[in-house]
């Protein structure tokens, strides 16, 4: 089917500095009825399972309008829509497929490092509680975004619309409208800008850096062996409480081991024969609650890992399973992506350590799912 595009022009006109306006939103609205117009329903509207609160449901090719009636008419009022065709553009040529970092090129934002909480972080803030005030959220899940929502909201009017944008993969999936129709408590309204205003002043957690261009990137680094669960460098066995199990392994050439086991990880350290004088030697991160480098966790998919460190440096072998990324392999720093069959697939990242040995991060993916993290140091030869 061909889908009409329209893009409207005043928006175009200021994009490039601007927060989302209430009338870009609305003219995606009015593309969302021209497409109506001109498509067939493909369900039934007034069946049980299309009512829902946000209105009837009329199911079409390009995705889904919430009406404020059963029937499909030039009267139809609409609650809520959402749009899930790629050729279908919204505000300043936003579609599915877009990734994060394209959406924040097009609406920018005070805040590109995505500076907040664990689960959410504001984008921009403009305007005054008791008036017009517009807003970008993102919510996510650590460093996987779920949505990125932008709203313009008149506290006078009790009137709040909104675009949401629904992120899978770092990339679109849908984009969904509403607010239209609703009317808004005030008070609601205000303290909605008391919590958005709030969040601004949260810094624990931020965005890592990513680009599909891996030159823009910086190699993997000692800086990166500090992360969230532990510091790779200083830690010590005792860093772990007393809630673990641990083992110790005579190698039977006066050296031993330590191996620390606990809630998500598996530490192995050097160590006399009292455990004491400990050096880190391998840390595994075995639940997806924890992250590791780059704040990469356990269900990762493969690009998006992948954009998180340099590349771009080197070839594909012959055979086209191993790529060199960046750097001499054997010489660190320097990072190395195996394909293998497609179905199982690694990153290896080498890193140089001041007066130590070289680390290793190992990624292991299955189906592009990343199933195996391991930094360990590197035996020199």
């Amino acid at each position: 089917m061909i889908l009409i595009i329209a893009l409207l022009l005043g928006a175009l006109a200021q994009a490039e500095s601007s927060a989302l306006t209430g009338d870009e939103i609305r003219g995606l609205a009015e593309q969302a009825r021209a497409l109506a117009e001109k498509s067939p329903v493909l369900n039934d509207p007034a069946a049980e399972e299309a009512a829902s609160e946000d209105g009837f449901a009329f199911q079409f090719d390009f995705g889904v309008i919430y009406g404020d009636q059963p029937a499909w008419q030039a009267e139809t009022g609409i609650n809520a829509f959402l749009i899930m065709d790629e050729e279908v553009a919204g505000p300043r040529g936003l579609a599915i497929d877009w990734e994060v970092n394209r959406v924040m090129s097009a609406i920018p934002c005070d805040n590109p490092e995505m500076n907040g909480s664990y689960e959410e972080a504001v984008l921009y803030l403009e305007g005054e509680a008791e008036g017009l005030f517009r807003y970008g959220l993102v919510e996510r899940d650590g460093q996987r975004i779920a949505a990125m929502e932008y709203g313009e909201v008149n506290v006078a009017q009790g009137a709040k619309i909104s675009l949401t944008l629904q992120i899978s993969g770092d990339g679109v999936s849908g984009m969904r409208a509403e607010g239209f129709q609703e009317t808004f408590d005030a008070a609601a309204l205000r303290d909605l800008y008391g919590e958005l205003e709030a969040l601004t002043h949260h810094y624990e957690y931020a965005r890592v850096p990513r680009s599909q261009n891996g030159l823009e990137l910086a190699p993997f680094s000692e800086a990166d062996l500090d992360f969230p669960s532990l510091s790779f460098r200083t830690a010590e066995p005792e860093i772990f409480g007393s809630n673990v199990d641990t083992l110790m392994m005579d190698n039977e050439d006066g050296t031993w081991l330590r191996r620390v086991d606990g809630d998500g990880f598996e530490a192995v350290f050097s160590c006399d024969s009292e455990g004491k004088n400990a050096t880190l030697k391998s840390y595994a991160i075995l639940s997806p609650e924890l992250e590791g480098p780059r704040c990469v966790r356990l269900g990762d998919l493969f690009h998006e890992d992948f954009t998180r460190f340099r590349s771009g440096e080197g070839d594909l072998d012959e055979a086209g399973l191993v790529e060199v990324l960046y750097g001499q392999v054997g010489k660190a720093p320097y990072g190395v992506a195996e394909y293998g069959d497609g179905t199982e697939m690694t990153l290896r990242y080498v890193t140089e350590t001041l007066g130590g040995p070289d680390v290793e991060l190992i990624l292991r993916y299955q189906d592009t799912v990343l199933t195996e993290i391991i930094l360990h140091t590197v035996d020199e030869e």
